[in-house]
């Protein structure tokens, strides 16, 4: 068998070509200025940070600090209680940042934050070197001494998270601050819901996430007009086009951001305060949006008041916008009813479609069959899982008290329904301190004596002048009624 011989020159090849082998791998790459997959493009997250002492430390409890490094050669992240960006040279193993800038706020919690933030920026602004080891990526000072140890920052949940919103992304792509006096909220709700306010008017919207992907469907809004700030309608629909563009998400500290397909932020929020679910019953709702046909949702109409109130006892009340209106309602869990429903039976010509707005509204009330609390916003929704009415809680308006205030009737009952006062009559009531009632009573002054103790009251038989109003027609007869139920209260 013939002896197995290679030349001096193949021998010669095979070595050459292990040693260039050789040295691919200890340069991390054969070509010179290519990243290493997984230094650009990740979020990183700080695990440890080396201390005055030269020691290794793990961050605070509590706190999130984290880099990410860009294609194009800038830097961002939460340095724990600010934001921060900058510039960043990276060349094989060599990595220098630069012009670093940082948001101006100061936070107390938890202790030593600030001292923790401050030493972070100052060792990534002294970086100069990086290598990544068991999937860390490990920063470097000019001696080589590890400063900066950081772990891939896993996707924070963003179901149940609720933002508001600091700059988004204008024309050229530049990061802008919302506008001074306005507020830009989403909420992303565990169902798929997510929802808000864009400025001016409320908006909706289905999402699905996958990971760090985010899609965010076609919004529904509200159709209100605002005027003030000036530019706030503009920095809404910049908002609503800039949302749908969405297709990644990533949250650093307390900062969510959300961009598109090429990596480009679009916007930038920060965390807000979970504000707790008010109780359906027992609240004062007061109605923002309500939809009309199809996916178009209507704001109301300007100069009206649509309210509700779900009491304890079963019955439901409110003002529909013109007519006081009552009925009964049942629960069980979320699952709601309405029924029964009735109103008083004035018509009001200002503003225009208050009437058409009020019958949409009880007729979509009677519709309803369940209910979604989100902080103080009140859904009500169909069987169909349709959203139809949308309310905010109420303002709360300090208790005026009894004695020394003017009160104007409003409604009465008149035997099982509630009428609204007479067009063109004003019925009033003013308690003194002394103890009397006087006031108007749509055509006659009257007079009485009451005693008041805690929410109990009572009221004597009342005095009046003489005088016969023949118009408005049945002004008489509201009179006699209102001044027979003063004596009924208790």
């Amino acid at each position: 068998m013939a002896p197995n011989r290679r030349d001096k020159n193949s021998i010669f090849a095979m070595t050459a070509l292990f040693a260039i082998i050789v040295a691919c791998i200890v340069t991390a790459g054969c070509m010179g200025g290519t990243s290493t997959p997984g230094f650009t493009g990740v979020s990183w997250s700080l695990d440890s940070y080396q201390d005055e002492n030269g020691t290794l430390v793990p961050v605070l409890p509590g706190t999130t600090i984290t880099a990410r490094f860009d294609d194009d050669g800038k830097v961002t992240g939460s340095a724990g209680c600010n934001l921060y960006s900058g510039g960043y040279h990276q060349d094989k193993t060599a990595l220098s940042v630069s012009t670093l800038a940082q948001t101006l706020k100061f936070c107390m919690e938890p202790e030593g934050i600030m001292e923790q933030e401050a030493r972070f920026m100052e060792l990534i602004g002294s970086a100069a070197g990086w290598k990544i080891n068991d999937g860390r990526l490990i920063i470097t000072d000019a001696t080589g001494a590890t400063t900066l140890v950081f772990e891939v920052g896993e996707p924070v949940p963003i179901a149940g998270t609720s933002w508001t919103l600091l700059s988004l992304a204008g024309e050229n792509g530049t990061l802008m601050p919302v506008i001074a006096g306005t507020t830009v909220t989403a909420i992303f709700n565990a169902d798929g819901n997510l929802g808000g306010n864009a400025g001016c008017n409320h908006y909706a919207a289905d999402y699905t996430v996958d990971s760090a992907n985010l899609s965010i469907r076609p919004t529904t809004q509200t159709e209100m007009y605002c005027g003030e700030p000036e530019g706030i309608m503009a920095q809404e629909d910049r908002y609503l086009v800039l949302i749908e563009d969405v297709t990644t998400y990533r949250i650093e500290g307390n900062r969510l951001f959300l961009a598109d397909s090429e990596g480009n932020d679009l916007l930038v929020f920060e965390k807000t305060v979970p504000v707790p679910d008010l109780p359906l019953i027992g609240t004062d709702w007061v109605l923002d949006g309500y939809r009309t046909d199809g996916d178009a949702i209507s704001s109301v109409i300007a100069g009206t008041k649509v309210t509700v109130m779900f009491a304890d006892d079963g019955k439901i009340g409110g003002n529909a916008g013109c007519n006081l209106y009552g009925g009964g309602y049942t629960l069980n869990g979320t699952n709601l009813s309405v029924s029964s429903v009735f109103s008083t039976l004035m018509y009001c010509g200002e503003p225009e479609g208050t009437m058409e707005q009020e019958g949409k509204y009880l007729g979509l009330l009677e519709n309803v069959s369940s209910y979604r609390v989100d902080g103080n916003r009140l859904t009500l929704t169909d069987a169909a899982g349709m959203d139809l009415l949308f309310f905010v809680e109420a303002e709360k308006v300090p208790p005026a008290p009894l004695t020394g205030t003017e009160w104007t009737l409003e409604s009465y009952r008149l035997d099982e329904a509630v009428s609204s006062v007479i067009a063109g009559t004003t019925i009033t009531a003013t308690f003194s301190p002394d103890g009397n009632i006087t006031g108007n009573a749509g055509c006659n002054r009257y007079f009485a004596a009451y005693e008041a103790a805690e929410s109990t009251m009572t009221i004597g038989p009342a005095g009046s002048t003489k005088m016969y109003c023949g118009e408005p027609e049945g002004t008489m007869e509201q009179e006699a009624r209102y001044l027979g139920l003063l004596e009924s209260v208790t």
